[in-house]
């Protein structure tokens, strides 16, 4: 019998493809009902991301941002047709444009060293970007477009900040995933 290894790309994109999943199987609803969109739910009809798509192409976008570049990612913004994604890579960050539907890398490039503080408040982080996005839109179904997300501290905590396009900011704390 002869084994097969598979190759490491390969494995990320399955892993991806898992997390996204195991991510849809347990998002929170605040009103005890399933989320909306994980099962039977609304979903966007349009190309644009909107809160009404319970972040899932969001989602996808930082999955195939962090298996392309093999690293976490800690800022998403929105420009015009991609998403930017910023991954922390050792000690590096390395920028990913992915397409806006959020199953292609346009490019990628090393483009700095990431800072030190904020390379330990992600370590230390228990929730990641993709969940303050499910999280996020879960809490906010106004039908806003999800614009960027970013890891920031305030007053000694660090949470991640989720922008929408109409101005509204939703914190998600990165210790524990609640709602600030």
């Amino acid at each position: 019998m002869s084994s097969t290894r598979v190759p490491g790309s390969t494995l990320l994109a399955a892993m991806s493809v898992l997390g996204v999943l195991a991510l849809s199987a347990c998002t929170p609803a605040s009103d005890g009902a399933p989320a909306t969109g994980v099962s039977g739910g609304q979903t966007s009809s349009s190309d644009s991301t909107t809160v009404d798509d319970d972040g899932r192409t969001v989602v996808t976008v930082v999955n195939t941002a962090e298996a392309s570049a093999g690293g976490r990612a800690f800022q998403l913004e929105r420009d015009d047709d991609t998403w930017e994604v910023h991954v922390a890579v050792g000690d590096r960050e390395i920028e990913v444009r992915v397409a806006s539907d959020g199953t292609t890398v346009r490019s990628s490039n090393d483009d700095d060293a990431i800072d030190a503080d904020e390379r330990a408040a992600l370590d230390a982080a228990v929730t990641t970007l993709a969940d303050a996005v499910r999280i996020a839109t879960t809490e906010h179904s106004g039908g806003e477009r999800l614009a960027e997300v970013q890891l920031d501290e305030r007053d000694g905590t660090w949470a991640w900040e989720v922008e929408l396009s109409g101005g509204t900011t939703v914190r998600v704390s990165a210790a524990d995933g609640a709602v600030l």
